[in-house]
Formats: C-alpha cells, sequence, structure tokens
C-alpha cells in the first residue's frame, strides 16, 4: 500500500465516525482535545504535542489545496488548541 492511500490515525482514544479518517470537524476537534488533555496528565511532553497539533493541520489541508469550507474551520479549529497549548506552557 502506498503511502498516500494509508489513513492517519493520531491516537486511539478519539472514535472515528463517518468514513474513516479525518471527515468531519468534531474529530478533529475531540482530537485537539485529547492531545491537549495528554499533556496535561504529562503522558507526553510539549514538544510532542505540538508536532501532533502540527501534524494534525498538516494533514487537515494540504500546502497547495485553498481553504474554503470545512477545511477552513478545521485548520482554525487546529490553530486554535496550538495558542492554547503554548499558554498552557507559560
Amino acid at each position: 500500500m502506498s503511502r498516500k492511500n494509508r489513513n492517519i490515525y493520531l491516537g486511539r482514544r478519539v472514535k472515528d465516525t463517518g468514513k474513516k479518517g479525518l471527515d468531519n470537524l468534531r474529530e478533529v476537534e475531540d482530537i485537539c482535545k485529547a492531545i491537549l488533555a495528554d499533556y496535561q496528565r504529562r503522558r507526553i511532553s510539549y514538544a510532542k504535542a505540538m508536532r501532533r497539533l502540527v501534524f494534525l493541520r498538516t494533514t487537515v489541508i494540504k500546502r497547495s489545496e485553498k481553504l474554503v469550507g470545512k477545511k477552513r474551520k478545521a485548520y482554525a479549529i487546529v490553530q486554535r488548541y496550538e495558542e492554547k497549548l503554548r499558554r498552557m506552557k507559560k
């Protein structure tokens, strides 16, 4: 199986709804919440939490695509959680 065709999962605790992979905004927000919760419980470091959020953001929208509709909202959700994580570190 080629790398392009594989589904990307960032955690096992967030239940996949609908189709496989990221297909709605609720899944994106739930994954972000799970990453922040892992950081708060000290299961993962700040650097790893930030890497996961950045990876999620780059998964949601590719560089060559325009930010439209749900992708724009998903991108904004991930950015909001990145800011929350930055504030938690201070």
